[in-house]
């Protein structure tokens, strides 16, 4: 049997929830709804998201799969819940996986001075 992949790109689905103010939760409303933002969920849109390793959050292009409904309000607190599906995640370590896995324990320094004076060189 011969496999061909189809795509490269790597989905990936979160299931995210905002807890809001009464003022911003009526901006995040507006936004759903704007044909210039995010059109009633059919746009694509980016957003912050901590793929949940030591980098921190980085940018992900999304798109909801359902749109998002308001789960609890209580008082001036306001949360609103969604999934989202991004057409393949961006991360800055990619490009380094291979040395990532092989790399001996203990070897937080070698991390970080291929965070720091490697990969910005590489562009």
């Amino acid at each position: 049997m011969i496999i061909t992949p189809i795509t490269t790109d790597l989905k990936a689905t979160w299931t995210l929830q905002w807890i809001f103010t009464l003022a911003q939760a009526e901006r995040f409303k507006s936004w759903l709804r704007s044909p210039t933002y995010c059109d009633r969920g059919r746009n694509w849109f980016q957003m912050p998201i901590d793929l949940g390793d030591t980098q921190g959050v980085q940018q992900q292009t999304l798109h909801f799969v359902d749109m998002p409904v308001q789960t609890s309000k209580n008082g001036n607190v306001v949360t609103w819940t969604a999934t989202v599906i991004s057409n393949g995640i961006e991360d800055i370590t990619e490009d380094y996986d291979d040395w990532i896995v092989e790399a001996q324990p203990g070897y937080g320094y070698w991390l970080d001075y291929l965070i720091t004076e490697v990969m910005p060189r590489a562009d």
